[in-house]
């Protein structure tokens, strides 16, 4: 009398299936999890934007007014001025932020140069949305441009620039008629430090950028009042994001948030992955350069 013994483990169309119903679960599974690391990222990003807003205010009721968003070209923008007010007061310290010479001894603009490289450089996770994975905003990125030698760090917060282009004039440039610029908003430029002449500055003809603004000034109310915003970071030789820059150290609100809209930049790649661009030549004029606030979020901008 034979005796057989219980079958053990699956059958090919068992193992088959049970396969195919992981896979069903993980289908449906990893769209939520994608989900909620993006949540997670997005609520990092309006963190960071928070604790910018409370050293920009900080930042007031230290010294009276609000940041510039530049100091001049090349000598400091709002990224520099509020590093004591989050937490980084030795990298404040150790910035130079004056001086008449534009360029090094060793062909960098003055932010690049020996004694500021290491402020430049430095990876703040403060400034940087977890969301855009561009890799100028992990690794420094060395570009020439213009035989100029750029070593730099990307941020992505910018401050709100107003409704008009960067420079724009009510003039043309070569008017007799002094020149006038539509600042549009508190983020701007307070002129070129160690240039102690009156308005109008020699850094821009006709422009007299020197007045910070308060609390004060903000006549609609800081509640209705956009301060920051933020950008993507571009790729390769294209200085969206890079915010030791003065130009881009700002948005526009010419176009809305993720506008199609190209931005207009005399320093843009219109590659992909980068965001649209239109890529300028020459000086200031009225069809200067703007840029669109821009995120990788899929709710949109913060």
């Amino acid at each position: 009398m034979s005796h057989h013994r219980p079958r053990r483990g699956f059958t090919l169309i068992e193992l088959l299936v049970v396969i195919a119903i992981i896979g069903v679960l993980i289908a449906l599974l990893l769209p939520a999890v994608q989900a909620a690391r993006e949540a997670a990222r997005r609520a990092q990003c309006v963190n960071n934007l928070k604790q910018l807003g409370i050293a920009m205010h900080n930042y007031h009721d230290v010294n009276g007014t609000f940041p510039p968003g530049r100091k001049g070209c090349c000598w400091g923008t709002w990224n520099i001025f509020i590093l004591p007010f989050i937490e980084q007061t030795a990298a404040f310290n150790a910035w130079n932020s004056y001086g008449n010479n534009v360029s090094g001894p060793d062909g960098t603009h003055r932010y690049f140069g020996v004694v500021n490289r290491t402020v430049a450089n430095m990876a703040i996770s403060t400034l940087l949305c977890p969301s855009d994975s561009g890799t100028n905003s992990s690794n420094p990125v060395t570009a020439t441009m213009g035989n100029v030698k750029y070593e730099c760090r990307f941020r992505n917060y910018v401050v709100n620039m107003g409704n008009t282009n960067i420079g724009q004039m009510n003039f043309p440039a070569a008017s007799s008629t002094p020149q006038i610029i539509f600042l549009g908003a508190p983020f701007y430029d307070m002129g070129s430090p160690n240039i102690d002449i009156p308005p109008p500055s020699t850094y821009y003809p006709g422009r007299n950028t020197r007045n910070l603004v308060g609390v004060a000034a903000i006549t609609d109310g800081t509640s209705n009042t956009l301060m920051l915003s933020e950008v993507i970071i571009a790729q390769g030789s294209d200085l969206r994001g890079f915010t030791q820059w003065g130009d881009a150290t700002g948005f526009m609100s010419n176009t809305g948030p993720n506008s199609t809209t190209p931005d207009m930049s005399d320093w843009c790649n219109n590659q992909p992955p980068n965001p649209p661009c239109v890529f300028l030549s020459g000086g200031f004029n009225g069809n200067d350069k703007f840029y669109a606030a821009r995120s990788k979020h899929p709710g949109g901008v913060n």
